[in-house]
């Protein structure tokens, strides 16, 4: 009872949280397969189902009062019994002093295998790939690079690897992120790029180069009649610097310009994020189900240049198992 007491206060608290940390849902190994999946508990159709899809919509607080909002559809295959396949494809809308962007994100596609399948406990190995919808380069109406926060991609094509061990109500994770190819283009130099006062406040991104991640998360689901609440834990460590062009005596986009770019390292972009997540599920009927989760940072990056600051992020959808 006292643990229950506990984890719902810290559930509330999420709530009253307001800082800036690494936005989890953009770069792709939190949530891979089944990483992150919300258990019923007992046996339901929506658990037992091999079959399931999904649609999703968030609404993020971004940088600079940048505003997110996402649509996200899913879809899951089992092929076996323990042997399965996932696809999500989001289509992303940014808005913010600098001007609106939205397009196709990143699509993730992730394989599982259930090593330990049983009634109480279930181990998934997870092996996927994300895949850059562009080249982080779109433009302010009058042509000029917009920063990463306002991009529908991260400019690089990822693998992604994991386990998922759930044990009763306890769920922990294990991922990492790694960079196969980066086709990043972006051209904010910085506020000097843009030339605004708007532009103030935003990290400097031009043809950023983004390091590897790794991943740990932990949750425990709390049943509550039908609902189930699951409060947890998710750090990302970010393992090196990220690395940008820099422009030493002057600015403008990448191009022809009077001075040479260089490639340094962004000082503070590597380290650990630490965030506090509330996922939850309730069943409408024995195939439909709608989710909600909730994330706030607690521990934060001192530079993101990646573009993927949240304050919050709120996502709500329908799951459709069968």
């Amino acid at each position: 009872m006292r643990t229950t007491t506990l984890l719902l206060c810290l559930t509330l608290g999420a709530f009253s949280i307001d800082a800036h940390a690494q936005g989890c849902s953009d770069a792709g190994a939190c949530t891979a397969g089944p990483i992150g999946e919300l258990h019923m508990g007992d046996s339901t159709s929506t658990d037992d189902a091999r079959h399931f899809a999904r649609l999703g919509f968030s609404i993020a607080g971004g940088e600079q009062s940048t505003s997110i909002l996402q649509v996200v559809p899913e879809i899951g295959f089992g092929i076996t019994d323990r042997f399965g396949v996932q696809l999500k494809v989001p289509y992303i809308s940014a808005s913010g002093k600098l001007g609106d962007n939205s397009g196709v994100g990143d699509p993730t596609f992730t394989a599982s295998y259930a090593f330990i399948k049983e009634r109480n406990q279930r181990l998934d190995a997870i092996v996927g790939v994300k895949v850059n919808a562009n080249n982080a380069d779109a433009s302010t109406t009058e042509g000029l690079s917009l920063p990463m926060p306002y991009q529908t991609s991260l400019g690089t094509t990822d693998l992604l690897l994991g386990v998922n061990y759930r044990r009763g109500r306890i769920s922990v994770a294990l991922a990492y992120q790694h960079v196969l190819s980066n086709q990043n283009e972006n051209g904010f130099f910085g506020p000097e790029g843009i030339d605004s006062l708007d532009a103030i406040g935003y990290f400097s991104s031009a043809r950023l180069v983004r390091a590897n991640d790794a991943v740990a998360r932990v949750q425990y689901a709390i049943p509550i009649g039908k609902l189930v609440v699951q409060p947890g834990l998710l750090a990302i460590n970010h393992l090196q610097m990220d690395s940008e062009l820099i422009v030493p005596q002057g600015g403008g986009s990448v191009g022809p310009t009077n001075t040479t770019p260089q490639r340094v390292d962004v000082t503070g972009s590597g380290g650990l994020t630490l965030n506090l997540t509330v996922d939850a599920r309730y069943p409408l009927n024995d195939h439909l189900s709608l989710e909600a989760a909730y994330g706030s940072p607690l521990v934060v990056r001192e530079t993101r240049p990646d573009g993927l600051t949240r304050s919050f992020v709120l996502t709500v959808g329908l799951r459709y198992a069968f």
